[in-house]
Parts: C-alpha cells; structure tokens; sequence
C-alpha cells in the first residue's frame, strides 16, 4: 500500500493541507441482510481504518467528505450526513503513525506536526451494487466488513463508527433515507428489511407498509418482482418531488 505518498504529500506539502483537521467517513451498505461499513488499510502492522483524509486548503469538510467519497466508491452525489467532531487529545498520533510503519527510518525529516488532529465525522449510505471500491489516491486495501463484528481498528474508529451508526438509527427513524441503500426499484418487503437490519429488530408488516404507503412518496410501478417463489410483490420507487412536498406540509415521517 503507498503509504510513502502519504508521507511525501505530508511532509512535502504540509501548506496544501489544514493538518489538525480531518475528515473521516464511514460508508454503510448492506450486503447479504447485514449492514457493513467500508474500512481500508495501508499494511497489516497499521490495520483497518476508516476512509479519511485531511481538509485542503481550498475545502470545507462537506467538500472534503464528498471528495473521499467519490474517491472511494465511484458514485457522485452520495447521501451524506455530519454527525459529531472527535477531539479526544490522544486519539491520533503522527508520531504513532510513523512509529508503526515503513517510513520511521525517515522520522527525521519530518516537519513540524500538530500534536492535536480533530476529526469531523460522516457518514454516508450506498447501495452495495452500484460501487466500485478503489483504494483511494493512495492505494489502500479496502474490504466491507459487518460492523457487528469488527476487529480492533486504528486510532478511535471502533468508536466513530459505533457513533455513526447510532446517527444513522436516528436519522431514518425520522427520514426516510434508507432508499439510498437500495436499487431504484425494490419491494416493500425489501424496504422493510432494510429498516430491521438498521434498526436491528422486527417490526409489523402491515403497520410497517400502511405507514410507507400513506406518506405517498413512494411511486408503485407496473412490473412485479421477479424469482420469487411465492405471490410476486410490485415494485417501487422513490419519489423526491413528493417527498420534498410531504416534508413542506408537515408530514411526520417517524418510524
């Protein structure tokens, strides 16, 4: 992994970046009816760390989040959403960072670092299918892995990705945001599903459908799900004119 070019980019042009500034996202699909988040990492010896990066000059944090995002997925206009700055004191280290990997031979070339970087924290939903993983500019593995179930990971990510999924159980429980993380079209069986992996628990299905179908933002279209065993569901589609109407009459959209 190029960890070298983040060390020359750092080191070399520290004015093209705030340094005691960063962004970090933490990108949710569900895949397989669990709901993953995007992790990479540059080597084994760092481990898994969440797609971030520093604020340039010429940015505001909702740009650089938009930048790591495109960087990272391939898909422009993702949904995202800030939910908390993260300023413990000791919650990264430049120093650590080269410590624990190839580049500390050169620790003394380094210039003078923020011994402080705060962290304005993302998170963004995408649908699995429509992504095209990279590493990013530099390179990174990358791998999505059930945040149910995740390893230790570098610096204070377990906790940034634990508050943004807390953010996200909040938020669709009065947005009806989970759309993002599905297909164009998609059933109310699959919408439904959707919310139970997010919110981890089972709700009613016909309360769940009568609340989706009586805020009429979700358009029903001709055709029926195909390969499916039993009775075929129609299929729907998001509707973001209605929705932008329904948000400006008032509509209660809580789950």
């Amino acid at each position: 992994m190029d960890l070298k070019s983040l060390f020359t980019e750092i080191t070399l042009q520290p004015s093209n970046f705030e340094l005691n500034t960063s962004v970090d996202c933490v990108i949710f699909t569900i895949q397989d009816e669990t709901l993953k988040a995007l992790l990479t990492r540059f080597a084994n010896k760092i481990g898994w760390m969440l797609p971030g990066g520093f604020i340039a000059k010429y940015e505001n944090s909702d740009s650089a989040a938009k930048r790591i995002l495109q960087e990272r997925t391939g898909i422009d206009n993702i949904y995202m959403q800030q939910f908390k700055i993260f300023s413990d004191p000791d919650r990264f280290s430049f120093e650590e960072l080269f410590n624990i990997s190839d580049i500390k031979k050169n620790k003394h070339k380094l210039p003078k670092l923020p011994e402080r970087v705060f962290s304005i924290g993302y998170f963004a939903l995408v649908n699995y299918e429509q992504t095209k993983v990279t590493g990013g500019m530099y390179k990174e593995e990358s791998n999505w892995l059930d945040i149910k179930n995740l390893p230790q990971l570098a610096f204070d990510h377990n906790e940034i990705i634990s508050e943004a999924a807390k953010a996200l159980r909040k938020e669709i429980h009065f947005k009806p945001i989970g759309y993002n993380l599905l297909p164009e079209k998609f059933t109310m069986p699959e919408l439904q599903k959707l919310y139970e992996i997010i919110l981890d628990r089972k709700l009613d299905r016909s309360s769940f459908q009568r609340k989706m179908l009586n805020w009429d933002i979700y358009e029903r279209q001709k055709e029926r799900k195909e390969g499916v065993a039993h009775k075929r569901p129609f299929l729907y589609k998001f509707d973001l004119t209605k929705y932008k109407q329904a948000s400006e009459r008032g509509v209660n959209f809580g789950i």
